[in-house]
């Protein structure tokens, strides 16, 4: 069984004041090519930054299922989603970019591997079904040397959903990539506004 982060209500709540952010009405501009979003959600990082972590809290936050693995693998996916139990719709793959050396060092990882991870484990998705999300949500302190763009070009051009930082795309990068590509994308002008957009575009779950 994969390993998984168990958080404390607390520990969350302590997390979520720490951004010093309030969530206030933000308006977004949702694509008309949105694919349909539902849980289980499956979130993990392309870099060992904390963005992932954010994401997770703010999923469960509005009561969305989802489990986070920092270090999820296309076996363990397999695993999880077997596809014989695949039906009408196998959930969502969420990967952040941007890196952290701090973040890296610990898990005994280096940007090429996470690259080589999250590629596989993308593929692997796709196969199940899955949606892919990648979201660069951290901002521009994300977007800064090498590690973060050899994150952000090898994962963005996968994605069936860009969700972006607006402070990162005063280059273009995104915008362009998206338009090119045909990718529907949602910028974000905070992390914390991710608490409002999901319940827009995640089918609620029933019961």
């Amino acid at each position: 069984m994969m390993a998984r982060r168990i958080f404390l209500v607390l520990g969350a709540a302590l997390l979520i004041a720490g951004l010093g952010l309030t969530a206030l009405a933000q308006e977004f501009v949702i694509p008309e090519n949105l694919p349909v979003l539902k849980a289980p959600i499956y979130v993990t990082t392309c870099g060992q930054s904390p963005g992932a972590l954010m994401v997770g809290l703010l999923l469960g936050e509005v009561g969305l299922y989802y489990e986070l693995v920092d270090l999820l693998t296309a076996d363990e996916l397999n695993s999880e989603c077997p596809i014989d139990s695949i039906k009408d719709f196998a959930g969502v793959l969420f990967v952040t970019t941007g890196t952290s050396l701090k973040g890296m060092g610990a898990a005994g990882v280096d940007v090429d591997s996470e690259v080589a991870r999250c590629t596989a484990l993308i593929a692997a998705a796709r196969e199940l079904g899955m949606i892919i999300i990648v979201g660069q949500v951290e901002g521009a302190s994300r977007r800064v040397d090498e590690y973060d763009e050899q994150t952000i070009v090898a994962m963005s051009p996968l994605a069936d959903l860009l969700i972006t930082r607006s402070d990162v795309d005063e280059d273009g990068y995104f915008t362009t990539l998206a338009e090119e590509l045909g990718i529907p994308q949602i910028f974000i002008e905070d992390t914390l506004d991710l608490q409002i957009l999901f319940p827009l575009i995640f089918v609620a779950e029933e019961g």
